[in-house]
Formats: structure tokens, sequence, C-alpha cells
């Protein structure tokens, strides 16, 4: 049984060798775009758009505003926490200063200024703050629970 824990507290601090996890990160990058880039359904309708995606967009936009802000935080917290997962090195020049990072980050103020460019929609300091944190928090609770993982309970191999 304790070989099992330590398994699975492995497998959530680092991905699997394989490139193919790769997949994981990129993918949920992309979904990510798709549920904060879409536009309002009023301007999907004007634009004819598949009924499909007028009737995400009224799914994602039926929620009170203080709901979807608070939404970036576990959104962008596991953005974070793919990315930082996937990475083979994730701390060898420091908790902030990995690939990882700058492309968590990176994409979190992307996401919310891209906003400027989809009609009906805008970029929120509220939003870009929201998706920071979420991501802070990420990497700041791996490479904790990574140093954790040094001590005698959970050995790493590397």
């Amino acid at each position: 049984m304790k070989s099992t824990k330590k398994e699975l507290f492995e497998l959530l601090l680092r991905a699997p060798p394989e490139k193919l996890f790769l997949i994981l990160p990129i993918g949920y990058t992309l979904f990510l775009q798709l549920i904060t880039g879409i536009p309002k359904p009023g301007t999907l309708q004007k634009i004819d758009a598949n009924e499909l995606f007028v009737r995400l967009s009224a799914e994602l936009f039926d929620y009170p505003y203080w709901l979807q802000d608070l939404s970036h935080l576990p959104l962008f917290f596991t953005l974070g926490w793919l990315w930082i997962w996937i990475s083979k090195k994730p701390y060898n020049k420091g908790l902030f200063r990995n690939p990882a990072s700058f492309v968590a980050f990176s994409y979190a103020c992307f996401n919310e200024l891209a906003q400027a460019f989809i009609p009906e929609r805008f970029p929120s300091a509220g939003d870009l703050f929201m998706n920071l944190i979420g991501v802070s928090m990420a990497l700041v609770l791996h490479y904790w629970l990574h140093r954790h993982s040094l001590n005698q309970k959970f050995p790493q191999h590397h």
C-alpha cells in the first residue's frame, strides 16, 4: 500500500517520461483558449455561427460575473500545474525561472489580452490577476510538494 501512495504521489508531481504526455498541457491550453475566448452568444448569432458554439457560449455566459471571475483561479491553477508537471527538471533554475513557468505565465497574460480582439469582450485586470494567482499557486504548491518528496518519506528517483 505504501508503494502505491508513493507512486501516485510521484505521478502527481512528474509526468511519465513519454513525450505523449505533452498532449495534456497543450490540449488544456487550447481548451482554455476555447472557453475563455469564445464571443458572446449574440455575436455568434450575428455571424450565423454553428448552433453548438452559440449554445456553448450561452452556457458560459449564463453564470454571474463574480463566478466567471472566480473560475479563472482553478482554471489557471490547472494550467500551471500541467506545465510544471511535464517539466523534466522544474527547479534547476529556481521556482519561477524555468520554461514551464514562462509558458504558463505568458499564456495567462496572452489569454486575457487576446480578449481585446474578440467582439463584445475586453481584457480585465481582475481576470489577469486571477490567472496569475492561479498559476502562481500551482507552482508554489508543486514546489512545496516536490521539496517534501525529497525527504525520507517519499524519496525521488532520478
